[in-house]
């Protein structure tokens, strides 16, 4: 179904994480590793597309996180002045905060919307907590644009960033698991057709 190349994919955003970008030293670890997996998770929502609205808007969404990164490159490749790198921190952790927020807030929505249609009630869960998840990680995130700096802030957060990260990774890994077995795909497809002739 595609969740094979969302789990894939979704293994290299880590460092696109608004609060984790700054601890990756390499162009390559912080740029071209995620660009490479935003194309990889841009070919799973293609897939993905046909069973839900959220997936067919994150295939969108996925073009636009691939072209932020783009835009990011030439100011971690070229070298720039102090003043114009503190305006890019600045800037890239408000769009990354945007960007992130929207892409999980729509990604596990598909997630948790696709495994009600089948009555998947565990993936459902992890879904719902991700989401619910997902709003304590970005909120706690939007402190820090405001300077907020305090050590114990910064480690709350950086803590939070990785277990919101394998949360995700595991809710996608049983997405994988549960939903894409063998034949699956063929009874998912009968049951969309059967609901769709229902409402002709």
């Amino acid at each position: 179904m595609g969740f094979g190349l969302l789990l894939l994919g979704y293994m290299t955003a880590l460092s696109f994480f608004p609060d984790l970008s700054a601890i990756f030293l390499y162009v390559w670890q912080a740029v071209f590793i995620p660009l490479a997996g935003g194309i990889i998770i841009l070919a799973a929502f293609i897939k993905l597309q046909e069973y839900n609205i959220y997936f067919k808007i994150m295939k969108y969404i996925s073009v636009i996180y691939i072209l932020v990164m783009l835009g990011f490159m030439p100011f971690l490749i070229i070298e720039q002045t102090e003043e114009v790198m503190q305006y890019y921190i600045y800037i890239s952790k408000i769009v990354k905060i945007f960007l992130m927020f929207v892409f999980h807030y729509f990604m596990l929505s598909g997630i948790y919307s696709l495994a009600k249609s089948i009555d998947n009630n565990k993936v459902m869960k992890s879904a719902k907590i991700s989401i619910y998840f997902t709003y304590i990680y970005f909120g706690m995130s939007i402190l820090g644009i405001f300077d907020f700096a305090s050590i114990y802030y910064i480690l709350t957060v950086l803590a939070l960033s990785l277990v919101y990260f394998f949360m995700n990774l595991a809710c996608i890994y049983k997405c994988f698991m549960q939903i894409t077995y063998q034949g699956h795909d063929e009874e998912l497809e009968r049951r969309f057709e059967k609901k769709h002739k229902k409402n002709k």
